[in-house]
């Protein structure tokens, strides 16, 4: 290994250790997370206990202080307030876009890989938040996380949720997604508020072999679109996609 490359992989593992430190003295403090926990229910929680569990101020901490990301958020007027009943559907570029998005929408709960919960600190105060775990390779666990996707939804807070599957390889997004979820969330009655993002690739490429400080991301939410005005869940989740692609090429805009 290069001195270079070896820089740039101690500078990823020391973030990674940073963030799950800070998320683990975040997550203490009064209230301790473990007692809320135990004193609420997971899907019956209100934005209120959200605050308590502290990953906003972690997400903040993160993105603008460990990784020095300059942070425009557009459309902030478009976030659900409650956010019940809604789920927020995004493009996904990096790992980055957890922080970032956590800070933009003001929310933790996501639809996310099972290899998170088991960061340290991380993946428990994420679920506190109302973070969903899937094994994407395991038809039971991917059906058991869409039920608690829409449970959790309808019932306490909105969930993120990134239709593409995974991070996308492409400069752009993924022309073909998983549309099951949005599909469901139409049957369910949920609202679908359309969210792009650009330029966490640049934080850190897919190759997660380094990471780049002091980037421009540029955040646009748009406004929700009711199951109520489409004919179909195919529809409604094609037509929030479409909207997601037009956002997106205007975050690109905005950074250029």
């Amino acid at each position: 290994m290069k001195i270079g490359e070896l820089r740039n992989a101690l500078d990823v593992a020391g973030t990674l250790a940073v963030s799950c430190l800070s998320a683990a003295a975040i997550g203490m403090v009064v209230p301790p997370l473990p007692l809320t926990l135990l004193a609420t229910r997971r899907t019956e929680r209100e934005e209120r206990l959200l605050r308590s569990h502290h990953m906003l101020t972690w997400a903040d901490f993160v993105v603008r202080r460990l990784l020095r990301i300059r942070l425009t958020v557009v459309g902030s007027e478009h976030r659900p307030r409650p956010s019940r009943g809604h789920l927020y559907v995004c493009n996904h570029q990096s790992y980055v876009d957890i922080p970032v998005l956590m800070s933009a929408l003001e929310t933790a709960a996501f639809l996310s890989m099972r290899g998170v919960s088991y960061l340290p600190a991380i993946g428990l105060c994420a679920y506190a938040g109302g973070t969903i775990y899937v094994d994407r390779k395991d038809p039971r666990s991917r059906r058991r996380a869409m039920r608690q996707t829409l449970e959790m939804a309808e019932r306490s807070t909105a969930m993120v949720v990134f239709p593409e599957g995974g991070r996308s390889r492409e400069a752009g997004l993924k022309p073909q997604i998983q549309t099951g979820l949005l599909r469901a969330a139409y049957k369910a009655g949920l609202s679908l508020v359309p969210v792009a993002l650009d330029g966490c690739r640049d934080v850190v490429p897919t190759a997660n072999d380094r990471i780049v400080r002091g980037q421009s991301v540029v955040v646009e939410i748009g406004a929700a679109l009711s199951p109520a005005d489409y004919d179909s869940g195919r529809a409604f989740a094609g037509a929030a996609w479409q909207r997601v692609g037009e956002q997106f090429l205007r975050c690109q805009r905005a950074r250029s």
